[in-house]
Parts: C-alpha cells; structure tokens; sequence
C-alpha cells in the first residue's frame, strides 16, 4: 500500500492509496476486456466485409465454372455443366428455418470433364412427423445449373460421430466433412458447396443465412466490453481513496 498526495473533491478531503494486489487484479481484467473489445471489432469489420462481398458478386453476372481457378470462390455466382447424380443424397440435419428442424439436401452433381463431384445445396426441407428422411428424389434432369459457390465451415463444433451409419443409402450427417466423404463414397469433391439459385428446378426452400450475427451487434458487444473496462478502473480510483476526517 503506497500513500498518494491528498487532493481535494467537493470541498472533501481525500487520500489516494495505491494498493498494489487489487490494482494487478483489475489491471488483469482491464486489459482483458479491451482484448474482447478489440476482438468484436475484428468481428464487425469481418462481418461488413462479408456481407459487402456477399451482395456484390450475388449480384454479378455468373461465370462458367470452368473459369475458376484458385479458391477464391465465396459467392461467385457460376454456371456449372453435367447432371445429378442419382440416389445420392445426403442430408445435414438439425437445421433450423423459422422455428422448424429439418435438414438441408445435399446432392452430388458430376460436372462435365471433371473427375470430381460438387456437392450441391438444394435447400431445406422440414422432418417428418415420423423422423425419417424426407422425400428429395429429383423433379427432372438437367445439363445445367446455377447459384453461387460457399466455402465450408470447417470449424463447426459438432457432438458424436458426424456420420452415425456410413453404410446407410442416404447418408444423414451433422456437417459437411469432405475428407470423410470421400473416404465413405470413395469419390473426389471440391471443397466447396454450390447453392441453387432459387429460380433452378429440383430445389426446396432456399432461405440461407449468410451470417447469424449482424455486424452491428458486434459493434454493440465491443463498446460494452470497452465501457465495462472504463467502469472497472473507476471503480478501482474510487476503492483507493479515502475520505479524510
């Protein structure tokens, strides 16, 4: 404990005492909560950046998909040539659309003078009453298809196994894993998903959420995180000083 010159506060006497224990405390929690704050703020300017791209290439004109070539691919809206493979979807479950669980279809599409397989997103559809796969058999074939290209989420957290049985016809998974796939089907895929433009036929709901968090909340989370900082030493300043008799 360090003694401070008195200074004085509405016509009050008071002494500052430096007290070394609770000040590496609330340095620790100080520095703790401006790191959080900094870090939504990361966020924010990721998030505004996401959804800029997002709008400006959704909105360009598609592009052959013979014309990518690196993997800088997110939302580039494409045209893709080849057909469906038949009875082989996959179904990713636990998906939420309006308070509703059901699954997102996935359908492999072997595109022409390619040996790899690109998984195509045909939307949503509910579960059944009875829990069992629904019914995503295709409308018509086709020699084309268009919608825009996401990369994967490889940091999604899942429980248990992703796949519960590999040997099942349709494969129901917890998220997309290509490594596992190809070791299952024993087929190459891009690591990207296509989703189908909402004017393509053989799709179901096509109401995809680019991001769960708005930009703006984590600008909101970063000046709480800030302000609890700036609280956090005004409390410390008002626990070291004492009121002079």
């Amino acid at each position: 404990m360090v003694d401070c010159p008195k200074f004085n506060l509405f016509k009050q006497a008071y002494l500052f005492r430096f007290r070394w224990g609770f000040f590496l405390l609330c340095l620790f929690f100080v520095a703790l909560f401006i790191l959080l704050g900094v870090w939504q703020l990361h966020r924010f300017h990721y998030k505004k950046v996401l959804l800029n791209n997002y709008q400006a290439r959704l909105h360009a004109e598609a592009i052959p998909f013979s014309a990518i070539t690196n993997l800088d691919v997110q939302f580039k809206s494409v045209i893709v040539q080849g057909h469906f493979v038949k009875n082989s979807d996959m179904f990713i479950q636990n998906r939420l659309y309006k308070g509703r669980l059901g699954y997102d279809v996935i359908t492999p599409f072997q595109v022409t003078n390619s040996k790899k397989l690109l998984l195509v997103d045909r939307g949503w559809v509910a579960e059944s009453a009875n829990h069992t796969v629904p019914d995503a058999a295709l409308q018509k074939q086709v020699a084309s298809i268009m919608g825009y290209l996401k990369l994967l989420d490889e940091r999604q957290f899942i429980l248990g196994n992703n796949i519960s049985d590999s040997t099942a016809h349709s494969l129901i998974m917890q998220k997309i894993d290509i490594a596992e796939l190809t070791k299952i089907t024993h087929a190459d895929y891009y690591p990207f998903v296509l989703r189908l433009a909402v004017f393509e036929p053989n799709g179901f709901t096509r109401d995809w959420t680019i991001t769960a968090v708005e930009p703006e909340r984590h600008m909101g989370y970063a000046i709480q995180w800030f302000v609890m900082a700036f609280v956090l030493m005004l409390a410390y300043l008002a626990f070291c000083c004492e009121k002079i008799k």
